[in-house]
């Protein structure tokens, strides 16, 4: 994979990283594309529609975050459900707030992140490999919890309050903006649309009540 390519294909999107952070990426999608081919991380075989599809949630994800959190010192955040670390993994390559965990219950994904974090030498990002429902409390309360499609909404929403500290703050990665409505428990404080390969896609911050 040409990393040059890489970077001009990143800008023509409108994201300019730095010459660290493209490598970064490249050797994420090396790694992605040589495990895809033995297990199915993602549906797409192709760079350009990984990309496109997949890796481009975790920079606008970061834009969004950078507005909604305003204070990140010590913050814990628990990405459930991260599959093949998206959008976790690319976007702690230009967000670096606090410690993130990526939970995840299946061993081989788990082990696929760990391989990736290690070759891309990512700080305060650690893989927790099992369930939600049994994380060690000492890395709860989150002060931000990140899910995409982890489960529906319904569902979702109250086992995060459990998860979260007073006024934390989750964040759903959504095709359906619907999610956000009458959210028990939380208040729906921001939220962000863009289209990707002409589909709308949606964040929604929504903050846990006292």
């Amino acid at each position: 994979m040409d990393p040059h390519k890489l970077g001009a294909e990143l800008k023509r999107c409108g994201f300019s990283l730095s010459r660290d952070q493209i490598r970064g990426l490249q050797i994420y999608l090396e790694l992605l594309l040589k495990w895809n081919k033995v297990i199915n991380l993602v549906g797409p075989s192709d760079w350009k529609l990984i990309l496109h599809d997949l890796i481009l949630d975790s920079f606008h994800l970061s834009t969004f975050l950078s507005r909604t959190i305003t204070d990140s010192k010590g913050l814990k955040t628990l990405d459930l459900g991260a599959g093949a670390g998206l959008p976790g993994i690319p976007l702690r390559l230009v967000w670096k707030a606090g410690s993130y965990y990526l939970v995840e219950s299946r061993t081989k994904r788990a082990v696929f992140m760990n391989q990736a974090l290690a070759a891309m030498d990512i700080e305060n990002t650690h893989v927790i490999n099992g369930r939600v429902q049994q994380l060690d409390k000492s890395i709860l309360p989150a002060g931000l919890i990140i899910s995409r499609a982890f489960m529906p909404g319904p569902k979702l929403l109250p086992l995060a309050k459990e998860l979260l500290a007073i006024k934390g703050m989750l964040i759903i990665l959504s095709k359906d903006k619907s999610e956000a409505e009458n959210p028990a428990g939380f208040t729906l404080i921001d939220e962000m649309h863009y289209r990707v390969n002409n589909k709308d896609r949606y964040f929604l911050a929504l903050e846990s009540n006292i």
